[in-house]
């Protein structure tokens, strides 16, 4: 009798074991779905208009959301910051905005990353606009190179470029209008793990400095978490 009640004891001993090892996975998966539920909704915006006249279009790889890129309203045209991954699904968010392809006047992009300029071809009567050294990724159609600091007007917006490599080596920022900031995959997360061979992680470091020092910045765009109107905080952070 005593033997039977010692093996029992014991596999209640494994069960309650098991138990508390399923309770624990099931609650890192609960959180872990929670996070990645509230970065979802926090800093990849659903494609819509997002601020008067500034619009995102949000863009999924392997069917998770990846980011955004941008678009403003530019004298009943617009002007594009990157072009996002994927043609399909750039389209329907297009067409879910109301906005024709044919009405984007220029398109900036921040980097040559594809992620960032999958769909250019879509732009049939759009200029683009780089600050980089990688061309032979884009469509041989309008191309213009914007100079580190230089300023334009594209359709009465006034548009200034920034140098910011590191990310990659013809990474760039530009800000619009003088408040906003958008900044492509400036504020990427670093690592030791280099995206590519030209990496540089201090360089980048160094670039996000100097963005952040500009006056007057009220709003930063970026690739992959959003929008930030609070760009105290957004300091802070990085």
């Amino acid at each position: 009798m005593g033997l039977n009640e010692t093996g029992f004891t014991k596999q209640r001993k494994k069960l309650t074991i098991w138990l508390k090892i399923s309770i624990f996975i099931l609650a890192v998966v609960i959180v872990l779905g929670t996070v990645a539920g509230f970065a979802y909704w926090r800093y990849i915006y659903p494609t819509a208009e997002i601020m008067p006249g500034i619009f995102a279009v949000r863009t999924h790889n392997n069917g998770m959301p990846m980011g955004n890129f941008f678009l403003l309203e530019a004298d009943d045209k617009y002007i594009a910051i990157d072009a996002g991954a994927d043609k399909t699904e750039t389209e329907k968010g297009l067409l879910k905005l109301g906005i024709s392809a044919d009405d984007v006047v220029a398109v900036l992009i921040t980097h040559s990353h594809w992620d960032h300029v999958g769909s250019l071809d879509l732009f049939s009567n759009a200029v683009i606009y780089t600050g980089g050294t990688q061309h032979e990724i884009y469509p041989e159609k309008r191309h213009e190179i914007i100079l580190n600091d230089e300023m334009i007007r594209i359709m009465g917006r006034l548009v200034q470029c920034f140098y910011t490599p590191g990310h990659t080596i013809d990474s760039v920022c530009y800000l619009v209008d003088g408040k906003y900031l958008f900044a492509g995959d400036l504020f990427v997360t670093t690592n030791d793990s280099p995206f590519e061979e030209r990496y540089d992680k201090d360089w980048q470091l160094e670039c996000r400095e100097k963005m952040l020092e500009l006056e007057d910045v009220e709003y930063i765009f970026t690739g992959h978490f959003g929008l930030f109107k609070d760009v105290e905080f957004f300091r802070r952070w990085f």
